[in-house]
C-alpha cells in the first residue's frame, strides 16, 4: 500500500513538474513582442496588431516557435535565412553592415568639411582682390545714377499728368 501511494505521489509530482516546465507563449507574451520586435514585418512593424493580418501572422509563427523550443537567435537566424537582412528593422552590426551605421555619419562630416573649405576659399579671396561686397552684388555708379534719374522723371511725369 506505501508503495502504491509513493508511486502515485512520484507520478504526480513528475506530471506537474512537467507541466511547470513546459512553459506555453502566445501572441501577447512579452517575449514574442521582444522578438518581433526586432523584424521589420514586411513593413507592417508599425501598424496596430489587432487591425494588421500580417503582423497578427508573424507573432503567431514567433509564438508557435516558442513553443517547439526554439530560442531567440534560432528564431532571428530562420528568418534572416528567410528574407536576409531585409527582413530587420534594422542592420546587422558587425561586417559589411557596418557600413550601413557608418556611411551616413562619414558623409554628413565630408560634406560639412566641403561646405566649410569653399566658405574660407570665398571669404580669402574676397579679402585677396580688397572687396567688402562679392562681384555679383556690386553695381556701377553709372548705372545707379541713371536710375534713380529715370524714377525721378517717371515721378515727375505722373505728377503733371495729373495737374494738366
Amino acid at each position: 500500500m506505501i508503495k502504491r501511494i509513493v508511486l502515485v505521489l512520484v507520478m504526480l509530482l513528475t506530471v506537474g513538474a512537467n507541466q511547470v516546465l513546459a512553459e506555453t507563449y502566445d501572441m501577447n507574451h512579452e517575449k514574442v513582442a521582444e522578438i518581433a520586435g526586432h523584424l521589420s514585418m514586411e513593413g507592417h512593424s508599425e501598424h496596430d496588431l489587432a487591425t494588421c493580418s500580417t503582423k497578427y501572422n508573424y507573432y503567431n509563427e514567433i509564438a508557435d516557435m516558442l513553443n517547439e523550443g526554439y530560442d531567440k537567435d534560432e528564431i532571428l537566424g530562420e528568418y534572416k535565412a528567410m528574407f536576409g537582412e531585409e527582413g530587420f528593422r534594422s542592420p546587422d552590426r558587425r561586417g559589411f553592415s557596418l557600413t550601413a551605421w557608418v556611411l551616413p555619419f562619414v558623409v554628413l562630416g565630408a560634406g560639412s568639411y566641403a561646405f566649410y573649405v569653399r566658405l574660407r576659399n570665398n571669404v580669402n579671396a574676397q579679402k585677396k582682390n580688397g572687396e567688402n561686397e562679392p562681384a555679383d552684388v556690386k553695381i556701377d555708379q553709372d548705372a545707379e545714377k541713371r536710375a534713380e534719374d529715370d524714377i525721378l522723371r517717371s515721378i515727375i511725369e505722373e505728377e503733371k499728368r495729373k495737374h494738366f
